[in-house]
């Protein structure tokens, strides 16, 4: 059995999120998304409300699943039994960014493969950090967010 990770702190989980699993479970038996609980980042939400809207935004996806983790990611991925890491890319600054994280994770466990997707055009745009200032002004994230989870997000993240 096939099986990748999809990591991330989905604060909050969106559209280019969404597109980057349901490409990966094609490829894949199994994709775990893993929802980092701490990353460094300043996170806005507790990992729970983060892997609740990721759980009802990839319900349905056949072959996905929803789990959390914490500490280093190469571990994680040993611990699950993946040999793959999915990594999205909206640009080449994001290239940039994973491209040596990618060789740390590597020289952590050599058995280790990063695959990057590269975001359709129509999700390339979408960012966390935009549906977070869309939500906070009041404006409509219904093109930027699975339809099933806008309510929690509104909620959530609505200040």
């Amino acid at each position: 059995m096939s099986i990748a990770v999809f990591a991330g702190t989905f604060d909050p989980f969106t559209l280019g999120h969404s597109d980057i699993v349901k490409r990966a479970s094609k490829i894949f038996d199994k994709v775990i998304v893993a929802v980092a609980s701490d990353n460094n980042k300043s996170l806005t939400r507790p990992i729970e409300t983060r892997m609740e809207i990721v759980k009802v935004s990839v319900d349905g996806i056949k072959g996905v699943c929803v789990e959390a983790f914490d500490g280093f990611l190469a571990d994680f991925v040993k611990k699950v039994g993946a040999d793959v890491i999915i990594r999205g890319l909206r640009s080449g600054v994001d290239f940039e960014y994973e491209r040596p994280l990618c060789e740390v994770y590597r020289e952590q466990n050599t058995d280790l493969e990063c695959l990057y997707l590269i975001a359709d055009r129509n999700v390339s745009h979408i960012s966390s950090s935009i549906v977070r200032q869309i939500v906070s002004l009041g404006g409509n994230i219904g093109g930027y967010i699975c339809p099933n989870a806008e309510k929690l997000i509104l909620e959530f993240y609505k200040s």
